[in-house]
């Protein structure tokens, strides 16, 4: 994929009608609200394969996604703020973490999430998650987590230089350039998660077996057998010690379901998949498709096939937002 990118500015348009280009801009994958006295924006973006890149600076912005909002557009990659300059406060609903120049916020795009920019210069980078997890011991522990610059310096100065020569990248640079951030976020998150005390080894140990029971399920989704007992065995683990590592997650066969479910969501959002929901279905461990449906449907809100439709519809659909927005959608939903 050849590098891509657009630029977006308020600078030549009165108050109103630049927050409404905005918020077309942005609508399909947030809500927006003016946050302050004087709103202003302008954003430089660049696609790449696996990793979106967006240089901001945002005054008086409000950005929300709510749990609706989140079953429904596809959305399923993690996105890093480093702030700058200015103000940006942010996080899961009722959460309100301060970011501070020079430390990153991170969120998880399947969970709902908030933040207000004012007079702040942000670079925002946008990872495939697969690249971040295949680093990272426990990844979904820090929704909206600030690594304060002692764990996420080199990763801030990573992405600065990233911002800097976006417009100069080969794709193969580029892609070298995804998994080095995804690294680099994974060696942060990790030193957040787990600092150096005496009496972490236990835990470090238990997050490992937990990591490789996860790898061990993903290479084996299409197997409708795949159980506790199989994966026990797999892992070379009790099934007592399984079911610990999973008890978070209402036990390991919900999340056995969850990750069916992602990799499910994952294949509906792709235009390159052309399989019915059925044989998709089939191909990802369900017993049936009555049953992918109706745990599809209790998930994400609605059915497999009206969320491959819908994702499609909008994916095509630019007339209402002047051909601008379906370039953010496009861009964030094919992040797989």
């Amino acid at each position: 994929m050849s590098i891509q990118t657009f630029t977006f500015s308020t600078q030549a348009l009165n108050e109103a009608d630049g927050f409404g280009a905005y918020h077309d801009l942005y609508s399909a994958g947030s809500d927006v609200a003016q946050a302050g006295e004087a709103f202003r924006a302008r954003v430089q973006a660049y696609r790449f394969a696996r990793m979106l890149v967006f240089d901001r600076r945002l005054d008086g912005l409000l950005h929300s996604r709510g749990p609706l909002r989140v079953r429904r557009d596809g959305f399923d990659h993690v996105t890093l703020h480093l702030l700058l300059s200015g103000s940006l406060v942010g996080g899961a609903p009722g959460e309100e973490n301060h970011v501070a120049p020079g430390e990153i916020i991170v969120f998880d795009t399947t969970r709902p999430q908030w933040s207000r920019a004012m007079a702040a210069h942000l670079i925002t980078v946008a990872l495939a998650r697969d690249l971040v997890e295949a680093g990272a011991l426990r990844l979904p522990s820090f929704h909206g987590a600030v690594l304060p610059e002692a764990v996420g310096g080199l990763l801030a100065d990573l992405v600065q230089s990233l911002a800097r020569r976006a417009s100069t990248l080969t794709p193969e640079t580029a892609n070298r350039a995804a998994r080095a951030v995804a690294e680099f976020l994974a060696a942060a998150l990790d030193g957040k998660a787990l600092p150096v005390r005496n009496g972490d080894a236990l835990e470090q140990l238990s997050l490992l077996r937990r990591r490789r029971a996860e790898a061990f399920i993903d290479e084996r989704l299409a197997d409708p057998r795949l159980g506790a007992d199989a994966i026990a065995a797999g892992v070379g683990i009790s099934r007592t010690v399984l079911y610990r590592a999973f008890a978070e997650d209402g036990g390991v066969g919900h999340f056995i379901q969850r990750r069916r479910l992602e990799a499910l969501r994952n294949a509906l959002r792709r235009l390159s998949e052309t399989r019915s929901v059925a044989a998709l279905a089939y191909a990802y461990g369900f017993t049936s498709e009555s049953h992918c449906s109706r745990a599809f449907r209790a998930a994400y809100g609605q059915p497999p096939g009206q969320f491959r439709a819908e994702i499609h519809r909008v994916r095509a659909d630019g007339s209402d937002a002047g051909g601008l927005k379906p370039i953010l959608v496009s861009w964030q939903s094919e992040l797989y």
